[in-house]
């Protein structure tokens, strides 16, 4: 039996039984232009918002301080007020979300430090702004935005010497700094406190499929939302977002989406969820199962009510 599977399996259950009792969730948004939604009709912290809202849960209070172009590193030197100034006096946050630079990870940055020394600033910047975050909230948890690949097309797959033979390979190296990203961040914590949201995994789960907009670079609706599931699905522990009703709150129109592409997308999101997530079976997990049942039907429930 693999025993840290089962001691994950423990602490979404841990997790799924607080959520009965939870306040409302606080959660910053730190990124850029991925974060935000340039290609996108609305941003990324907006939609996660509507879908915790639509499955039951009180509506977190979400801000974005993305930035456009700027990595972690921009963030720890000049954008750390945000998390003392975009809440209330007196509440904490629940969750920083940190998003870094699309290329810092990968063999395709451009910038300073090279690749792979690039890798270890970004360590350095998401310890230090998980610290910064926790100053002011001391339980902060910190959740990694994995993003995605480069579009079919792109030019970093073609010429004499293309970067990477495709979007796949891109994505693989894009997780292996986000994996790296996530132990820092354990290491420094002194436990497992780290959540990843594999959202570039989804991307490559949905086959890169109408995801991107037309630069191949930044996402079109369709991506924005596959995001949003999948960090709302880290977060709340939900790997069942295929039971969402996106026509809730105006949410697929507001993309200018259809049913067909909620349905294509949050099977998408919940299969990557699943991978990621669950364990081989323990004890744990037969009780996991028995809570999310009796999630779904206060779920249920809750939306009959409203």
């Amino acid at each position: 039996m693999n025993l840290n599977l089962c001691r994950g399996a423990l602490v979404v259950l841990v997790l799924i039984a607080g959520s009965a009792k939870a306040q409302p969730l606080n959660i910053i948004f730190y990124g850029n232009s991925f974060t935000f939604g340039a290609g996108s009709s609305r941003p990324v912290d907006s939609l996660v918002r509507d879908l915790a809202t639509i499955a039951g849960h009180d509506r977190p209070f979400t801000i974005s301080a993305a930035v456009s172009g700027q990595d972690l590193e921009w963030h720890v030197a000049n954008n750390t007020n945000r998390i003392t100034t975009s809440i209330a006096p007196g509440n904490n946050w629940d969750f920083i979300v940190m998003q870094e630079h699309s290329t810092k990870l990968t063999r395709a940055y451009d910038g300073q430090p090279a690749f792979p020394a690039s890798i270890d600033e970004s360590k350095t910047t998401a310890v230090q702004l998980h610290n910064i975050a926790k100053q002011h909230s001391p339980g902060v948890k910190p959740v990694l935005y994995e993003t995605w690949a480069r579009g079919p097309g792109h030019a970093f797959y073609s010429g004499a010497n293309p970067l990477f033979t495709g979007p796949d390979e891109m994505q693989t190296e894009i997780r292996a700094g986000y994996d790296m990203l996530q132990v820092a961040l354990d290491d420094a914590a002194g436990g497992d406190v780290t959540l990843l949201a594999p959202v570039g995994d989804a991307w490559k789960e949905a086959d890169f499929d109408n995801l991107h907009a037309g630069d191949l670079w930044h996402a079109q609706n369709r991506g924005t939302l596959l995001a949003a599931l999948v960090i709302y699905g880290t977060i709340y522990g939900d790997y069942n977002t295929s039971d969402l009703d996106l026509t809730d709150r105006q949410l697929l129109s507001s993309l200018n989406l259809t049913v067909a592409d909620g349905a294509f997308l949050t099977a998408a999101a919940d299969a990557t969820l699943r991978a990621e997530n669950v364990p081989e079976p323990c004890a744990a997990t037969v009780t996991i199962g028995i809570m999310l049942i009796g999630a779904s039907s206060r779920r249920a429930e809750c939306l009959r009510r409203r």
